[in-house]
């Protein structure tokens, strides 16, 4: 499907995907199909309720699965021994991580806003015709690890700026309440790192030629990965990042796997904040001098 048909679909529930398109529509809810322009201030809201409602099931979807479903049907064990987060605590991150959520799906919409307005570097073709070479493949694989990497250095040294006195006191203490994490854990801070941490996907517009309607699904796919990482119990080796992938498919060597993050490798930095900045890889933290020694003797 085209492009222009995407925008006229984007406002209709799951519509929106390039795989449900409507190849007649012209305009949908203020959205003019064959300019990709928003026309009206309803168009703008519909498209970020659509982005926010997208955003909320995905966190507190899976939130919900790996703190009640899924230790009710498999056995796991917290990565703090004895220790699991209260009640109380639960309620608390749960409830703190919904403005988060509203701010990361603006940073959606603005990126979003922007491509359709003809700046950055996102292309205007269909997931599908993007991967239907092998040239097509290639080319999404290397992007997508291109955007780990990219995504692992912008939190690594903007989280060593929150760690900075001003920003520890003032902003980021609200996410080390949580010296026990839990899946709900993973948004629950201020408004200021919120806008700190999502910028990202702003400037990751200029950066990555990829399908538009990869954006978001990349984006939905990041939340998914920082509920995880404060579940609590372990989940390496089977982190959904590509990195993990490639770590299985070089062979499950112990080396390899020390230069991936684990839900341990980042418990850590929420007992001992002043280690762990990182979140796919190690490499920052083991060339930067903020790898935990004890991390380091239990995997190498």
């Amino acid at each position: 499907p085209k492009m222009h048909n995407e925008a006229a679909a984007a406002m209709d529930g799951v519509a929106h995907h390039p795989f449900f398109l409507n190849e007649n529509a012209t305009s949908v809810n203020g959205i003019d199909a064959n300019s990709l322009e928003i026309t009206t201030a309803e168009g703008y809201v519909r498209l970020y309720l659509t982005i926010f409602s997208q955003v909320l099931a995905v966190y507190y979807g899976i939130a919900v699965f790996m703190h009640f479903v899924l230790p009710a049907l498999v056995p796991v064990v917290s990565v703090q021994g004895t220790k699991s987060q209260s009640n109380e605590d639960t309620k608390r991150d749960a409830f703190r991580s919904f403005l988060p959520l509203s701010i990361k799906a603006a940073t959606l919409l603005i990126g979003e806003t922007l491509h359709r307005a003809g700046w950055g570097v996102m292309q205007d073709i269909s997931l599908q015709e993007k991967i239907s070479t092998p040239a097509g493949i290639a080319s999404m694989l290397a992007c997508v690890l291109l955007l780990d990497i990219y995504h692992d250095t912008w939190f690594y040294f903007s989280h060593r700026l929150l760690h900075r006195p001003w920003f520890m006191k003032n902003v980021h203490w609200m996410h080390h309440q949580s010296t026990v994490p839990s899946a709900f854990t993973g948004y629950s801070f201020h408004w200021i790192e919120a806008l700190m941490v999502y910028s990202n996907a702003i400037v990751e517009i200029f950066l990555f030629p990829i399908p538009f309607a990869f954006f978001r699904i990349y984006e939905l796919w990041m939340i998914a990965i920082h509920v995880g990482g404060h579940c609590g119990y372990e989940m390496a080796p089977f982190v959904p990042h590509l990195g993990q992938s490639l770590w299985w498919l070089t062979g499950c060597g112990k080396k390899n796997a020390q230069l991936l993050n684990t839900v341990h490798h980042h418990d850590i930095h929420h007992k001992h904040p002043k280690y762990h900045f990182s979140l796919y890889f190690t490499h920052w933290d083991y060339w930067l001098g903020t790898m935990h020694q004890d991390y380091v003797k239990r995997h190498g």
